[in-house]
C-alpha cells in the first residue's frame, strides 16, 4: 500500500476547503430553521379550495439538509491533511455525497417556503423547481467523477484483486440510469404544472420518507468513514472493502436524490375561474 497520496489533483487538497463550505451551508440551513420556527406567517385569503404551502415539509427537508452538511464537514475535515491515499480517499468519497445531497435538500426546502406565499401563479415556484433539478444534474456528476476517481486510483493500489466489473458499472450504468430517471421526474414535473386538473400536492409520507432516508444516508457515510480510517500501511485496504464503499457511496445518494426529487411540490398553479360568477369580481388587497 502507498503510504503517500501522490496522484495529481488529489480531492485531498480541496478538503480543507470542501469543510468550511459544508460548515458555512449548514449553519446557513441552521438559521433557516430558526427562522421559520420562529416566525410565524400572517394568515393569508387564497382562492377557493386552496391549500397553502406547508412549512412543515420546508423544515423536515432542512433537517436533513443540516445534518448531511454538518457530517460532510466533520468528515471533509477528518480527511484534510491525511497523507494515506486509500484512507482520505474513503472519507472524502463518503463525504463528497452527502455535500451533493445537502446542498439539494436545502433547494428542496427552499422550494416549499417560496410555495407557502405563492399561490396562485406559482411562477416563483416554478422557476425554483427547475433551479432544484439543474443542481441534482450537478449532483449526479459531482458524485460520478468522485466515484470514478476512487475506484481509478484506489483501486489502483489493489492491482488485479479489484473487481472488473465495478469501472464498467459506475462508467456506463450508474450515470446513464441516473441521468435518465432525474430527466423523467423533470419532465413529470414540467407536465404536471401545466395540466389542468385538480391540484394534488406532494404527500407527508413522501417528504417525511425521503429525511428518514437522509438520514440514513447520513449513517451509512459515518459507517464507511470509520471503517477507513482503520486503515493504513499494516492493514491495506481489502477488494470486499473497497466493493462496500465504492456500492454504498453511490447507492445511498443515488437513492437520496431521487427521493427528493419526488418530495418537491408540484408547482400546479390554481385552475382558472369560468367566465361569470365571480370572474368579473375584483380580487381582494393583500
Amino acid at each position: 500500500m502507498t503510504a503517500t497520496c501522490a496522484f495529481d489533483g488529489s480531492p485531498l487538497t480541496a478538503a480543507p476547503l470542501n469543510s468550511q463550505l459544508a460548515g458555512v451551508l449548514a449553519g446557513l440551513v441552521f438559521a433557516g430553521m430558526i427562522v421559520l420556527i420562529s416566525v410565524q406567517p400572517e394568515p393569508s385569503r387564497l382562492p377557493s379550495g386552496v391549500e397553502p404551502g406547508r412549512r412543515t415539509e420546508a423544515l423536515v427537508l432542512l433537517v436533513g439538509s443540516f445534518l448531511a452538511l454538518l457530517m460532510a464537514a466533520f468528515l471533509f475535515g477528518v480527511a484534510s491533511g491525511d497523507t494515506s491515499c486509500a484512507r482520505g480517499r474513503t472519507v472524502v468519497l463518503a463525504a463528497g455525497g452527502l455535500l451533493g445531497l445537502g446542498v439539494l435538500s436545502m433547494f428542496g426546502g427552499l422550494c416549499w417556503l417560496i410555495d407557502q406565499y405563492d399561490h396562485e401563479s406559482r411562477r416563483a415556484t416554478r422557476v425554483t423547481l427547475f433551479a432544484t433539478y439543474f443542481v441534482g444534474f450537478i449532483v449526479i456528476f459531482y458524485l460520478s467523477a468522485t466515484v470514478r476517481g476512487y475506484v481509478d486510483d484506489v483501486g489502483a493500489e489493489l492491482a488485479r484483486r479489484r473487481p472488473d466489473w465495478l469501472p464498467t458499472v459506475i462508467n456506463h450504468y450508474y450515470l446513464p440510469v441516473l441521468e435518465g430517471i432525474t430527466l423523467l421526474l423533470l419532465l413529470r414535473s414540467l407536465a404536471g404544472q401545466y395540466v389542468r386538473r385538480p391540484r394534488t400536492e406532494t404527500s407527508e409520507i413522501t417528504v417525511l420518507v425521503t429525511a428518514y432516508v437522509y438520514i440514513a444516508g447520513v449513517m451509512i457515510a459515518g459507517v464507511v468513514a470509520v471503517q477507513a480510517t482503520q486503515l493504513d500501511p499494516a492493514r491495506p485496504i481489502t477488494p470486499g472493502y473497497f466493493t462496500f464503499a465504492t456500492l454504498t457511496s453511490i447507492g445511498a445518494p443515488a437513492l437520496a436524490l431521487v427521493m427528493q426529487l419526488l418530495a418537491l411540490p408540484t408547482g400546479r398553479s390554481v385552475s382558472v375561474a369560468p367566465q361569470g360568477g365571480d370572474a368579473g369580481q375584483p380580487r381582494p388587497a393583500r
